[in-house]
């Protein structure tokens, strides 16, 4: 039989395919590596379907976005309430989970520098003032100030989710004017809060939040300081007359980290995927916040609280008084405070993110 010179040249690719198949695809193949596994602590003091702790539950948005930029490379362990609010980033820095969320406000006294966001301020009202929040906190500078500032302590910041602005005071009185916060007895929620309420003229007290009801109910405080979202979410319209508005806390973020040592340990390609991950997950809250603005709006003015918007002239005023919290952040911020202050002002927008920028720049 005689075999054409095309079909001989077929006959051997076809035979060296044949011999190439097991090589690709049987014994001879390499197997996938099997995905990194890191233990996540999914904190949830605020309450699993709060917006800073939805997001990573397991199955949740955040294990989603990991699994798609690493390609499957990082897999989350995610357990709940592993460590309490208070304590996360402490037990992400020495090792004893290997990643989860802490909220920044609660972590304040320790870490002040991460709670930029809370200035009075340096940010807009939702949902723009998460967007430039975003902007600034993946800024890739912003990012080398949080890793030489937390190094230290053992973790990584890779990302945050970000609630409604804590900017509602639920009470028993009305706060129409600057005036009005005088003696006033208000629960607070971190360092910079805290520094605000009290130059405001308030008196700003301590409170955990399994207090914040009874210690309404009862007198004990004459306000609480927290979100239109949480406190409606916590039943404060049943008992407070009025929730006045003021631009007190504009960012109440909760941050995404990681221990050091992990992340180390992690090929590049895994350390990018969980950084794209993260800063995807910063980027979608202005979308959520702007409609949970709208919604949590029409439920308080559906109830007999009574929604209470300050002049804009009071507000200026208040804002004028705000360059001590400035300044004190500054203080207890540390070396890096200046250059976080400038790249952060250099994103936002909110009524005294000029004066920020510039008390920055001195």
């Amino acid at each position: 039989m005689t075999i054409s010179l095309r079909t001989g040249f077929t006959a051997a690719a076809l035979a060296a395919w044949m011999l190439f198949l097991p090589a690709a695809f049987g014994q001879g193949a390499k197997p996938a590596a099997a995905p990194t596994t890191l233990s996540f602590n999914w904190e949830g003091a605020y309450g699993r379907a709060n917006i800073l702790v939805w997001p990573f539950r397991p199955g949740g948005r955040y294990e989603q976005l990991v699994t798609q930029h690493t390609n499957g490379g990082v897999k989350l362990d995610i357990k709940d309430k592993l460590f309490g609010l208070m304590d996360s980033a402490f037990a992400i820095g020495d090792g004893r989970v290997l990643m989860g969320t802490q909220s920044i406000p609660a972590a304040s006294g320790t870490y002040p520098l991460l709670d930029f966001g809370g200035i009075p301020g340096l940010f807009s009202e939702m949902p723009n003032g998460a967007t430039e929040y975003a902007n600034a906190l993946l800024d890739p500078n912003m990012m080398t100030a949080m890793d030489e500032y937390t190094r230290r302590a053992g973790f990584k910041v890779l990302g945050a989710a970000i609630s409604l602005a804590n900017n509602s005071l639920w009470g028993n009185k009305p706060i129409r004017t600057l005036a009005d916060f005088k003696g006033v007895k208000m629960r607070a929620s971190g360092r910079t809060q805290t520094s605000a309420l009290r130059d405001l003229g308030g008196s700003p007290l301590t409170l955990s939040m399994a207090e914040i009801e009874q210690a309404l109910s009862r007198g004990t405080v004459d306000a609480i300081t927290t979100s239109k979202s949480f406190g409606a979410e916590r039943g404060l319209t049943q008992i407070a007359k009025y929730v006045s508005i003021w631009p007190i806390t504009p960012i109440f973020p909760q941050v995404i980290a990681i221990n050091v040592k992990a992340w180390e340990k992690l090929t590049p390609e895994q350390q990018q995927g969980l950084m794209r991950a993260s800063a995807q997950l910063t980027r979608e809250m202005a979308l959520a916040l702007e409609q949970m603005d709208l919604v949590y709006t029409l439920w308080i003015r559906s109830t007999k609280t009574e929604m209470v918007i300050p002049e804009d002239a009071e507000v200026k005023k208040a804002m004028a008084l705000m360059q001590p919290v400035v300044k004190e952040w500054l203080e207890t911020a540390g070396p890096q405070g200046k250059q976080v202050l400038r790249i952060a002002a250099s994103h936002a927008k909110g009524p005294s993110s000029g004066l920020i920028g510039e008390m920055a720049a001195k």
